[in-house]
């Protein structure tokens, strides 16, 4: 039996690895971008600046989650009504902060590199004002329930948006 000479086996070696690796460093350089946009999401939700947060979506980005709103297409219309909500929140909990966090991240890649898909557990927590009126901050903390997200993203001019968002509670949320 004919054995393969060492040299070829490491030349055989540099081949496959040079042709895998600037796959890989390209799938890093994605992955990082998506966990930054990942992180302006939360960073945006805790302001209550859903407007900058539109500009990390596609203008045809669809929401689903759970009811009453189920599922959202007009994504316009979405974003400023979730901006007239937390404007409200601000002026009935002047001082209100939220805190947000995406654990346990998982990003997956499809069409050559072109989509993603990234799923993350989202912990959001309030921190009410003293002298809050005691039925305004029950409505907050019942806002507060962790949530399972998982984001559809795309590749557009070289920067990723999310097209496609879906929600679903960990845990049942308090009734009111």
């Amino acid at each position: 039996m004919k054995r393969f000479p060492e040299s070829a086996c490491y030349v055989l070696l540099g081949l496959i690895a040079g042709a895998v690796y600037p796959l890989a460093a390209q799938n890093r350089a994605d992955v990082d971008a998506i966990n930054r946009l990942i992180d302006q999401y939360g960073q945006t939700e805790d302001a209550g600046d859903m407007m900058a947060q539109a500009k990390l979506m596609s203008p045809d980005r669809v929401w689903i989650g759970p009811a009453p709103a189920g599922r959202e297409t007009d994504q316009a219309m979405n974003m400023r009504a979730q901006q007239a909500q937390y404007d409200v929140q601000k002026k009935l909990a002047p001082g209100l902060q939220w805190f947000t966090e995406a654990r346990d991240r998982l990003v997956k890649f499809h069409g050559n590199g072109a989509v993603a898909v990234a799923s993350f557990y989202w912990y959001r927590q309030p921190v009410i004002p003293a002298g809050t009126p005691r039925e305004v901050a029950q409505g907050i903390e019942a806002t507060a329930v962790p949530v399972a997200i998982t984001l559809v993203l795309d590749k557009q001019g070289g920067d990723w948006k999310i097209v496609h968002t879906h929600v679903s509670y960990l845990i049942p949320p308090p009734r009111p």
